[in-house]
Order: C-alpha cells, then sequence, then structure tokens
C-alpha cells in the first residue's frame, strides 16, 4: 500500500509537458543534478528538443596555461545564473602554448590548426591555414548557406615566424574555414593601420550583425569585416575622452565598448554604446568604484593595466589576469527591457588555483547535449559552491 496521502500532490501525477517545464526553469547545475532523479527527467532533460531560459545566459570560460608544465593548465567555467564555478577536465594537446578560444570553441593555430567544442576533449584537425600564424583572432559565425554544420571560422591577424623572427610587416590574409569541405578560403588581409598591432594581444574582435569588427586596444582603430562581401570597411578611431585602453564586445542588438579611464574624477571602467553606421558613441554605465579596486593591488603603479574584458548576450565580464589575487572577475548585467546596467562580484575561482603565464577567456552559450556526452566520456565537471 503507498504511503502517499491522496490529498497531497503527487509529482509523479504531473503531465510529461508540464513536468517538462518545471524542469525548464531550473539553472544548468540543478538540471544536471535532476537527471540523475529518475529515467524519466533524464530523458526529458538529455533530449535534443529540451529547452531552458539558463541556455541562453552566456557562461565565462578562463583557461590557464603554464609555459614549463602543462599539467599545471587548468580550465574553468562560470555559470551566472547559479552563481557557480565548474572545474573543466584538462586539455589534452600538446600546442597549449597556440591556444585560443572563442564562442563555444578552443583552437590551436600552430603547428597545425585544429578546433573542440568546449565541453567535449576530441580535437578535430583541418587542412593546413595558408598563412601558418599565432596570436590571431579566430570568430566563429553561422553560415547556412551550404548545410551541414551550419558554422565556419574566421582567423585574422596574428603574426608570422621567419626563420625564428616575428615578420610584424606581413598582415597575412584572412582565412575563413568550412568544415563542411575542410578548406579554407582566402580573403583581404585586416587594413595596414593596424600593422604595428596586428596580434590578439593588442586587438579584440565582435561579430555583429554579419560583421566582423576588430578594435585596436590601444590605438582605437576600428573596422569591419562584412563576412558575404568580404570586403574592410573604412578604419575608423573610436575613443572616448580619457580612454587608455578598451575592449568591443558584441551584446544583445548592439555594440558596447568597455575600457579604462582617466578621468578628471579619477580612474574608471566605463562601457558606451556605440551606434554601428556612425561610430558615436553614448555612456551607459560606470563601474561602481569599489568594486573596481576590488579586482586590483592597490599598491601597484600600473594596477588597472591587467585588466580585461569579455561579454555575449546581455553580459559583459572583466576579470584580472594577474595571479596576486588569483584572477578576480565581476560583471555587468545589461537588461534588455529598459537597457540598465547592474554590477556584481563573480565568485573566487576553486582552490587550488595555479599560477598561469596566459589566460584565455571567452563567453559562449552552453549545451546540454554536450554537457552529457561529456559526462559519458569522463564524467560530470566538478561545481564549485561559494
Amino acid at each position: 500500500m503507498s504511503d502517499h496521502n491522496p490529498k497531497e500532490p503527487n509529482i509523479n501525477t504531473l503531465s510529461i509537458d508540464l513536468t517538462e517545464l518545471i524542469l525548464s526553469s531550473l539553472p544548468i547545475p540543478s538540471l544536471l543534478r535532476a537527471s540523475s532523479v529518475c529515467k524519466l527527467w533524464h530523458s526529458l532533460i538529455s533530449s535534443p528538443s529540451f529547452t531552458s531560459p539558463s541556455l541562453s545566459h552566456p557562461w565565462f570560460f578562463l583557461f590557464g596555461l603554464h609555459n614549463t608544465s602543462s599539467k599545471n593548465n587548468q580550465s574553468f567555467a562560470f555559470d551566472p545564473l547559479s552563481n557557480t564555478w565548474f572545474r573543466l577536465p584538462h586539455l589534452d594537446d600538446s600546442s597549449s602554448s597556440s591556444l585560443l578560444g572563442s564562442n563555444g570553441f578552443f583552437f590551436t593555430t600552430t603547428p597545425k590548426f585544429s578546433y573542440t567544442p568546449v565541453l567535449k576533449t576530441t580535437w578535430r584537425l583541418t587542412s593546413p591555414l595558408k598563412y601558418s600564424r599565432i596570436n590571431p583572432l579566430v570568430g566563429v559565425f553561422l553560415d547556412g548557406s551550404s548545410g551541414g554544420y551550419g558554422f565556419k571560422f574566421i582567423v585574422v591577424g596574428g603574426v608570422r615566424f621567419i626563420g625564428g623572427l616575428v615578420d610584424i610587416e606581413d598582415r597575412l590574409a584572412v582565412e575563413i574555414y568550412d568544415p563542411n569541405h575542410d578548406s579554407w578560403e582566402l580573403c583581404p588581409a585586416l587594413p595596414a593601420d593596424f600593422r604595428t598591432g596586428n596580434s590578439s594581444q593588442s586587438l579584440s574582435s565582435a561579430l555583429f550583425k554579419g560583421k566582423f569588427y576588430v578594435f585596436g586596444i590601444y590605438s582605437c582603430f576600428v573596422s569591419s569585416f562584412d563576412l558575404q562581401d568580404h570586403v574592410w570597411s573604412e578604419v575608423q578611431t573610436l575613443r572616448p575622452p580619457g580612454v587608455i585602453f578598451s575592449f568591443l564586445i558584441s551584446c544583445n542588438e548592439m555594440l558596447v565598448l568597455a575600457g579604462m579611464c582617466n578621468a578628471p574624477r579619477g580612474p574608471s571602467f566605463n562601457l558606451w554604446k556605440i551606434d554601428e553606421r556612425t561610430m558615436e558613441f553614448s555612456e551607459i554605465a560606470i563601474m561602481p568604484q569599489s568594486l573596481l579596486y576590488s579586482l586590483v593591488d592597490s599598491e601597484e603603479d600600473e594596477k588597472f593595466a591587467s585588466l580585461k574584458c569579455v561579454g555575449m548576450g546581455n553580459l559583459i565580464y572583466v576579470f584580472n589576469e594577474e595571479y596576486h589575487q588569483k584572477y578576480p572577475a565581476c560583471l555587468c548585467e545589461i537588461s534588455a527591457e529598459n537597457g540598465k546596467c547592474s554590477w556584481r562580484r563573480v565568485p573566487q575561482l576553486p582552490s587550488p588555483v595555479n599560477k598561469f603565464h596566459k589566460v584565455i577567456s571567452f563567453c559562449s552559450t552552453v549545451s546540454l547535449n554536450h554537457i552529457f556526452r561529456q559526462q559519458e566520456d569522463v564524467g560530470p565537471p566538478q561545481a564549485m559552491y561559494h
């Protein structure tokens, strides 16, 4: 005889549609736990047709590289809805010194170009780049014209080594990779204005309305590459008053410039909305001073120089790529309804955190399908709660 009181609700009596609706409201860590409750819930959550608002919130990925021992490399992912860090499995790749990340993928560019989804551990080699390079900008864009995978990669800038020396004069052609045909298409190179700083160390990029924008972090030069017509726009300068360095980010339906300013009232980290037609800017937010100074060591002379910024959707992450505070970060959420910006601190990375010589960061939405496939291969990612 059942112990269930018929006067009390029983979730097992709910319809499948209602059960799926309830599950869809959970953040991803809760979905992973719920999938272990029973076969029905696992079947619903792991189904390719399952949708959840939490899947549209971009995660913050941070990968740390150690230059002498790959065993000290670490990778983490932050889920903003659950305010939770995940420790990701170790990336098994011997070319980690040329590792890059962009919108759901890790890439290596030398000695061969390869890629893997961030929540999988299977690397796929491509046919060789026409121009092998290090530290290029890499973007992932949707392209349904040829069916199949439905996405392509664009590789812009970077530097070549010739005889052990860096060739800063070679601007390198843009190359676009089609995974359906395993082929690279050569396109016009980055405009000559970017010649003195054409690597990802001095450039930021943003995919917005069919264009790949390239922006000089320090030079403030900006130009866009039309992904359909394969032409570059005229180079312009985008420098709000007092800007020291800044990053261009695609957020929702607008371009955002995020940067460090030397303003009359003191140092500040500002956000500006950019009109992509005129390149005019209007300020939308300033990071609270207490939050800004929590990201740096106040005793350092160049304390703000190591701040970096990435973003996607309605979230912008600002973090310090130096080890002294174990890579602290904060985020700004831009409301889709009224454009209001709200700031908050991101929890500390889970200990132990190694000292890295290079930090790779980017934002990406995540796929539950990839998470479940990863669980089958290597076990679930380890969640760290704070």
